[in-house]
């Protein structure tokens, strides 16, 4: 049995920008980090007494004979890459709900894959395992998906992500104990807003926006990006200050948000929010749902857990974990 785990992100800074059709033009910057929820992926060999080759086990059960019959995507097309032929069954958890702005796709791809390499008897580098779940996401899966998730689900920490106009990217991990670092992961809550739905998903619906008003977002998203990084790398930001690039980085990304009644919904939260006590925030992932971030003065949380107590609210740490195998037997 080998059961192998991968961090879930939030994304302060940049995103959008780590997609090709951005960053190939202007460069880009994004800042996040990974928090103490995970997701879990469990294999163990399938033996031939239950008269299927392979068992998987998510939202439902799947029992078939062959990858091509499995229904989830990104099984199917990870066993077929590796081309797997023996009996195995797969299981898979998550500490928070997929679909929800956390990364939770590529966590997921990346433990898949470090799992199936331990299973084939294949050691990987922490650089290998982050190659290898771009290469699957955007070439194997097809989907409509940036750089940053893969990442950050398989190094971990609280990173500032510089990327080149030709893909290289460089990351630098800030350490847990940092002054900055750890006043977010005080004040750091995430709301949940019910609604589920993928980063791909959102990003093809959002092809149908308008181009200069995309443009014009992600154009602002990067310029705060890059100027958070620069002021963090001269040791010269100050949480206050990263509230408010959060706050201004926020409103150029609401900016772009379709009109319709859920962009609505997803603004009045905000601005409840806000009323509520927290100094800044924004939804996190592609749009559309999933999870805001808010930033809440510790004096002033049980206030705002008090005042939007309709909705779910998980209070995260920053982690330095990235995927790693848990248990191998």
């Amino acid at each position: 049995m080998i059961i192998t785990r991968a961090p879930f992100r939030v994304s302060f800074f940049g995103g959008g920008t780590d997609h090709e059709s951005w960053y190939k033009n202007n460069g880009a910057v994004v800042i996040g980090t990974t928090i103490n929820s995970f997701c879990y992926v469990t294999l163990r060999p399938l033996t031939p007494f239950y008269g299927t080759r392979f068992r998987l086990s998510w939202s439902k059960i799947e029992e078939v004979k062959d990858p091509s019959e499995i229904d989830h995507p990104a099984v199917r097309g990870a066993l077929n890459h590796f081309k797997i032929k023996q009996g195995l069954e797969i299981h898979t958890d998550g500490d928070l709900p997929a679909r929800s702005g956390l990364g939770s796709s590529s966590s997921f791809s990346s433990a898949l894959i470090l799992g199936l390499n331990t299973y084939l008897g294949k050691k990987v580098s922490i650089r290998e395992l982050t190659e290898s779940t771009i290469n699957f996401e955007q070439n194997i899966l097809k989907e409509n998906v940036g750089i940053q998730d893969q990442i950050q689900a398989c190094q971990g920490g609280f990173s500032l992500i510089n990327i080149r106009e030709d893909g290289l990217y460089r990351t630098l991990r800030l350490d847990i104990s940092d002054e900055l670092v750890r006043k977010i992961s005080q004040e750091m809550l995430l709301l949940y807003t019910g609604i589920s739905r993928t980063s791909s998903d959102i990003h093809n619906a959002n092809k149908n926006l308008d181009q200069q008003i995309k443009d014009e977002s992600l154009k602002q998203i990067c310029r705060i990006a890059k100027k958070v990084n620069s002021k963090i790398l001269d040791g010269e930001m100050k949480y206050e200050d990263f509230c408010s690039y959060l706050r201004e980085s926020w409103l150029h990304k609401s900016s772009s948000f379709p009109r319709s009644k859920l962009s609505e919904n997803l603004l009045s939260i905000y601005e409840e929010a806000i009323s509520a006590g927290a100094h800044s925030g924004k939804l996190l992932g592609a749009g559309g749902g999933g999870f805001y971030l808010f930033l809440v003065p510790k004096e002033k949380q049980n206030r705002f857990n008090e005042a939007m107590k309709s909705y779910k609210i998980n209070d995260p740490e920053i982690t330095n974990e990235g995927c790693s195998i848990l248990y191998k037997d």
